[in-house]
């Protein structure tokens, strides 16, 4: 890990030096102490005025000599240089007051009345995207760039919208998302101005356009520039945002450049840097680059021109000590409906053809048809059945596009015999009608099952394997491994529960719907009538005895949720509606399931769940594919339940109180593996009923961790690819999951 923070050290050094002497760094105490009387003349906000903890020039000066010689810095030379490079040569400024002071040598030219009437006039029409209601403090940045429209990041909008394209984008149940212009909003000076509808998620470009009403006179729209990016390489910019405190980057430097000042508006300088190839919702684009130091809050900032004082790009996302991504505003020149939208270009921009992506906004148009149209019918034909409709609290994707969202459905069924029913009057409809366990459709010829593919992401992924061999429940044929359609498990044998369930997950829309002119609802795949709920069945490639039955949780009194391990979403997929049909029927095999107590497995029944970490996962990797392992953690000490299993018979059964989760993706640099922990305290239950609180806590752990207590062995492939000290910090973030462990 220093090694590859070294060499990031290093290679931002040389990047934005003016020469390849990175020795030209090189501090002494007087530096240090101006440095911390400039930070003292800034007004700070509830925040510190000296440095995070103090820097000794002496360690300075000593990792730049090392660097030098290619050696790896110690870590208070790795803290020094950067607490030092990056104030020094790319500071961040408060917008106190509407205006700024240049303090730092390098950007003392700022102070020029002409540069600083350009850059604080067009920060008056930047502003924050407040998002109460949601788990965030706010959503990051937007700027003013036509009448009553604010440009800020698609995945911004996402936090408050539902929806892809620029025709039918609805607004998340609960969250009332705003637009403040003030210096520190949450200070109260500026009551935020209402988001009264999302224009635009365009379905390529990482941009949202929202209506903002209210806006005054001084918020007047910032002029885009037309002029091919290209042109303005190495000119000085400023991004001017609201960068907030960020897990991804390191803790200490990042206070010392931003003086503990987090969530105000502030101006960071930089040059503009050429192009580069980045992933953005699951695909990559030919993203512009610049070296301003940003932070997470920093997403949808305006990338100003110093000299002209146009937007150069939208700011949507970086790589701390590499570069930072913005969307070119010379390319959504190009788009012909952001430019119908009404944005602010100058010279005027004419688009004369479809922009490269124009695909991507057909396919957008497609989803909005098919959530305008009517909902599919039964299995069987007949009048249409009512969908479900999600709650507020099944979240969103983060994806920010339009998604159909599975709400596990109880399977517990009480059935009231004997009992007296009003008359049903002449023309009524019955107001309820009986329901029935029924096993969905499944094909019973398991020779066309391929299982768990360990190079589904293009890079070996392999399954994990169990620290002691010896539990493995075995096949009639002698395995340890039972293959169903895009997914794999091995079962505990004395258990009877699976110790761990491998599967791929694969969200592209061609292969969640490969046929034209078929339905893929959960009850025609599953060949299910209206009032049908699906019964769980064995796997006849295994001994019976080593599993539980369907009957444990339908006649357990409510105590369980029959807990798919692998996500019935996330295996429904395939080349043809046959593969796909396969995959659905395969899931509700009993091997599949844990008894997991009521609110484990709903969304719509609370925020305790961890079904969506896979979208969080997904929105940072960037891509369409993912490998995922999961399983109890079978633990000797995990409460015993009288549960019934047919014929009379009852049996005590551990149920495991911890649950484990790791979701493999692929990026650009390989592998990207993530591991979570979702565990309840039972220590206090009467398990004589069985009667436990919905509550779970969901940790990200390291997966070393995570195999110690399972009992599992990851491959070395999967254990060099863990996240949890990089990526992880952000996902952990955004699916407000805590954090236990060392890496």
């Amino acid at each position: 890990m220093k090694n590859r923070r070294t060499e990031r050290i290093r290679s931002y050094l040389q990047d934005i030096a003016t020469d390849d002497d990175i020795r030209q760094f090189q501090v002494n105490e007087d530096d240090l102490e101006a440095m911390r009387a400039a930070h003292a003349t800034q007004e700070s906000v509830g925040g510190l005025e000296t440095l995070a903890r103090p820097v000794s020039a002496q360690a300075v000066n000593d990792g730049l000599e090392s660097l030098a010689r290619g050696e790896p810095l110690a870590p208070d030379q790795q803290f020094g240089i950067e607490a030092i490079i990056i104030p020094d040569k790319r500071p961040a400024m408060p917008l106190a007051g509407g205006t700024y002071q240049a303090t730092h040598k390098l950007w003392l030219h700022l102070n020029d009345p002409e540069i600083k009437a350009r850059l604080t006039g067009a920060a008056r029409s930047i502003g924050r995207i407040e998002v109460p209601g949601s788990p965030y403090p706010y959503g990051g940045t937007g700027f003013v760039v036509g009448k009553n429209l604010v440009m800020t990041n698609r995945h911004v909008a996402a936090i408050f919208a539902q929806g892809l394209g620029d025709r039918r984008i609805t607004f998340i149940s609960g969250i009332t998302p705003g637009f403040s212009r003030a210096f520190a909003p949450d200070n109260a000076e500026q009551p935020p101005l209402t988001v009264r509808r999302v224009v635009m998620i365009h379905p390529y470009w990482d941009m949202a356009l929202l209506e903002v009403g209210g806006l005054p006179e001084e918020a007047k729209p910032l002029t885009l520039e037309p002029r091919a990016i290209e042109g303005f390489v190495r000119d000085e910019i400023a991004v001017v945002g609201y960068p907030a405190f960020d897990p991804r980057n390191d803790r200490a430097a990042q206070k010392t450049v931003f003086d503990n000042r987090f969530g105000i508006k502030q101006l960071q300088p930089g040059l503009l840097k050429e192009r580069f190839d980045t992933e953005s919702f699951r695909k990559v684009v030919n993203a512009v680059t610049h070296d301003c130091s940003t932070l997470g809050g920093n997403s949808g900032s305006a990338i100003v021109h110093v000299k002209s004082g146009r937007v150069l790009a939208l700011h949507f996302g970086g790589t701390y000590l590499a570069r930072n991504y913005a969307v070119p505003a010379s390319d959504l020149a190009l788009d012909g409906r952001v430019v119908e939208a009404g944005l602010t270009f100058d010279p005027t921009a004419n688009p004369d053809k479809p922009p490269s992506w124009s695909g991507y906004w057909s396919a957008a148009d497609g989803e909005e048809a098919a959530d305008a149209a009517p909902q599919d019918p039964p299995a069987g034909g007949g009048a249409s059945s009512a969908a479900p409709t999600p709650s507020a609290d099944a979240g969103v994707s983060g994806m920010g596009a339009a998604r159909t969202i599975d709400l596990v459905i109880p399977i517990h069924v009480s059935i009231r015999v004997g009992q007296a029913s009003a008359p049903v009057g002449a023309g009524e409809a019955p107001q309820a009608q009986m329901e029935r366990l029924v096993e969905p459709a499944r094909d019973r010829d398991y020779t066309k099952r391929r299982g768990f593919n360990e190079m589904f992401l293009g890079l070996r992924t392999p399954m994990p394997q169990a620290a002691r061999p010896e539990v493995l429940a075995r096949t009639r044929t002698g395995g340890d491994r039972l293959d169903y359609q895009n997914f794999s498990i091995r079962m505990h044998a004395k258990r009877r529960l699976a110790l761990i369930v491998a599967w791929n997950a694969y969200a592209a829309d061609p292969v969640k719907r490969p046929e034209e002119g078929r339905i893929y609802t959960r009850k025609v795949l599953g060949e299910l009538g209206e009032h049908d709920q699906e019964k769980w069945f064995p796997d006849p490639r295994l001994d019976e005895a080593l599993q539980l039955p369907d009957v444990f949780y339908t006649k357990d009194d409510g105590a369980f949720d029959k807990g798919h391990i692998a996500r019935r979403e996330d295996v429904a997929w395939g080349r043809s509606f046959e593969e796909l049909k396969r995959a659905n029927g395969d899931s509700f095999h009993v091997t599949n399931c844990s008894p997991q107590v009521a609110g484990f497995n709903q969304s719509a029944r609370g925020t305790d769940n961890w079904g969506d970490l896979e979208n969080v996962v997904l929105q940072q990797a960037e891509c369409e594919k993912l490998c995922v392992f999961g399983g109890p953690i079978l633990a000797a000490d995990d409460p015993r339940f009288l549960g019934a299993f047919g014929g009379g018979r009852r049996q005590a059964v551990q149920i495991p109180a911890r649950f484990w989760k790791v979701i493999v993706a692929r990026t650009l640099d390989g592998l990207a593996a993530f591991g979570f922990v979702l565990e309840q305290d039972l220590s206090d239950v009467d398990l004589t009923e069985f009667v436990v609180p919905d509550a779970f806590t969901r940790y990200m752990e390291p997966l070393g961790r995570i195999a110690a207590a399972a009992g599992l062995v990851f491959a070395p492939e999967i254990i060099a690819a863990d996240e949890f000290e990089n990526r992880g910090l952000e996902v952990a973030a955004q699916s407000g999951v805590g954090r236990r462990g060392q890496a």
